[in-house]
């Protein structure tokens, strides 16, 4: 039996919407990252459907540094680190602070699981490629490809291992 082009093109894609519905892959619509004073010092989006402008970005890293730091004051336990995790209808927002008080927040898909491990691995890869560079200025945006280019193998491998999760 011979399949025509675009049989076989309909058979792939029927394919993968089961594998898709076998195995939902969890997307990270965004990163963030902000220095100890609020301000945004990186932003990646991953393809979000409603992309933000660089104002947006901004307004958003202001905030959650904000609701950060009210949070701590707030927070009838001592020694409390803030919000880690926000959860809404249509995304998650977890977050990491560093010791040194920078924040690395993703923004995802509701119910996306494992998200503190890829943030300490994004932390990993911003003190190798970041901090480790004698180029870069502390509390600057953030300029450096071997970074990008280690946080695109990290945020792909990620999303291929919620295919085995």
């Amino acid at each position: 039996m011979c399949m025509s082009h675009q049989d076989s093109i309909a058979l792939k894609l029927s394919l993968i919407d089961s594998e898709k519905k076998r195995f939902p892959m969890a997307a990270i619509y965004s990163l963030y990252i902000i220095n100890k004073s609020g301000g945004l010092i990186f932003y990646k989006d991953y393809g979000s459907a409603g992309r933000m402008d660089t104002n947006d970005s901004l307004r958003v890293a202001s905030l959650w540094h904000s609701m950060h730091v009210i949070s701590q004051q707030l927070s009838p336990t001592t020694g409390c680190s803030g919000i880690e995790l926000l959860e809404a209808d249509t995304f998650d927002l977890h977050c990491f602070q560093s010791l040194t008080g920078t924040k690395f927040f993703v923004v995802c898909e509701p119910g996306t699981q494992h998200m503190e491990s890829l943030l300490k691995d994004i932390y990993e890869l911003y003190t190798d490629y970041v901090l480790k560079n004698p180029f870069y200025e502390m509390e600057m945006p953030i300029r450096c490809e071997l970074f990008d280019i280690n946080l695109s193998q990290a945020v792909q491998k990620d999303r291929v291992a919620m295919l085995g999760r």
